[in-house]
C-alpha cells in the first residue's frame, strides 16, 4: 500500500513539472515577442523623426536659399547725394580731344569744364535722382566696355563764363558708384571716333 501511494506522489510531482516548463516557455516566448515589437516601434518612430527633422532642415534650406536667390536678383537702384561728396567733386580725364577735368558744385549750382585752365568754361547744372538707366561705357584706365545701372543725372544748363564749345553740352552726365566703392561720372564720348554701333558708348571718368 504505501509502495502504491509514493508510485502516486511521484506520478503527480512529474505531471507539475510538465505542465510548468510549458507554461514558463509561453511566458518567455510572449515576453521575448513584446520586446521585439516595442523596439521595432520605437526604431520605427526614431527612424519617421529623424527623417522629419531631415524634412524641416531641407525645407528652411530650400527656403534660405530662395530668398538669398531672391535678393541677388533685384535691380538696385544707385543714387547719389551730394553729400557724399561734400557737394563739391572734379573728375579727370584720360586721353586726347577730352576736357582735361570736369569741376561738378552742387553748393553753387554750377558745373566747370577744364577747372583751372585758360580753357575753363563754366554752366548752370541739374543734379537730380531718376529711374534705374543702364547704360554702356567706356571704363577708366582700360577702355573695356562694360554695362552699369545709373539713377543719378546732371544736366549742363546756360553758360555762364568762358569760351564756348558745344561739346560741353553735348549730353546729360550720370553719377554712380564704382566697384572700388568711390565715385565715377559717365559724359558723352567728346572724342568720338567710334564705330557707328559704339556711339552710345559713355566715358567713364574718375575723381
Amino acid at each position: 500500500m504505501k509502495k502504491i501511494l509514493l508510485a502516486c506522489l511521484i506520478a503527480s510531482f512529474f505531471l507539475v513539472g510538465c505542465n510548468r516548463a510549458p507554461s514558463q516557455n509561453s511566458t518567455e516566448t510572449t515576453e521575448s515577442s513584446l520586446s521585439h515589437s516595442t523596439d521595432s516601434s520605437t526604431n520605427t518612430q526614431t527612424s519617421a523623426l529623424s527623417s522629419s527633422d531631415r524634412s524641416s532642415n531641407q525645407s528652411e534650406f530650400s527656403t534660405a536659399s530662395s530668398d538669398t536667390a531672391t535678393s541677388i536678383e533685384q535691380p538696385e537702384i544707385d543714387s547719389v547725394s551730394a553729400s557724399e561728396f561734400g557737394g563739391y567733386a572734379t573728375f579727370y580725364f584720360n586721353g586726347m580731344n577730352v576736357p582735361d577735368s570736369i569741376n561738378i558744385n552742387t553748393n553753387t549750382n554750377q558745373i566747370t569744364f577744364n577747372a583751372n585752365t585758360n580753357n575753363e568754361s563754366v554752366y548752370n547744372l541739374t543734379m537730380q535722382n531718376m529711374p534705374v538707366k543702364t547704360v554702356r561705357i567706356f571704363s577708366a584706365n582700360t577702355n573695356e566696355v562694360r554695362t552699369v545701372k545709373v539713377s543719378t543725372m546732371i544736366s549742363i544748363g546756360d553758360q555762364l563764363s568762358g569760351p564756348v564749345n558745344t561739346n560741353n553740352n553735348s549730353g546729360a552726365l550720370y553719377l554712380f558708384h564704382n566697384k572700388h566703392g568711390g565715385l565715377s561720372l559717365a559724359t558723352p564720348n567728346y572724342a568720338g571716333n567710334v564705330q557707328e554701333d559704339e556711339t552710345d558708348i559713355m566715358i567713364e571718368v574718375l575723381q
